[in-house]
């Protein structure tokens, strides 16, 4: 029975990443001028990059979020500090799958393509942000009008 809720509780959190992948890449790719063949060549590195930062990024950079959440008030100053260079070196490794994607890209799209991929990747984050601002704002007015 825990196995399951396990289970199903991971195939939800990974349906929500494929779904924000997608949207991402539509993004891009709707605000972004691209042959059908730069088009492909982007499809397959955007792929292979946001796997690797979801995996080897962002889930263990939220795991230690979420511990250090727990233990903020009681932490001693060994695991602050081992928290700190934690985080660091996840940030480290999410630029340097940034920074090897965007060089294959260089390699393979034109410099102005691959620019505006960066600057509509900016867009979408900025969007995403203010979407869950206001969504977050909804909730909290709705949780006052009950009271």
């Amino acid at each position: 029975m825990i196995l399951t809720v396990v289970s199903l509780s991971a195939q939800q959190k990974n349906e929500r990443f494929e779904k924000f992948k997608e949207m991402k890449l539509n993004f891009i790719l709707e605000n972004t001028e691209m042959t059908s063949e730069e088009e492909g060549i982007f499809k397959e590195l955007f792929e292979v990059s946001e796997n690797k930062y979801h995996n080897e990024v962002w889930v263990l950079k939220r795991k230690v979020r979420k511990s250090i959440a727990k233990e903020f008030e009681t932490i001693s100053s060994e695991g602050a500090s081992k928290y700190i260079t934690d985080y660091y070196q996840f940030e480290q490794l999410g630029m340097s799958i940034k920074h090897q994607r965007n060089q294959k890209l260089l390699k393979n799209l034109r410099p102005k393509i691959v620019l505006r991929i960066l600057n509509q990747e900016k867009e979408f984050d900025e969007v995403m942000f203010k979407r869950i601002r206001n969504n977050n704002k909804d909730t909290r007015k709705k949780e006052k009008d009950r009271k």
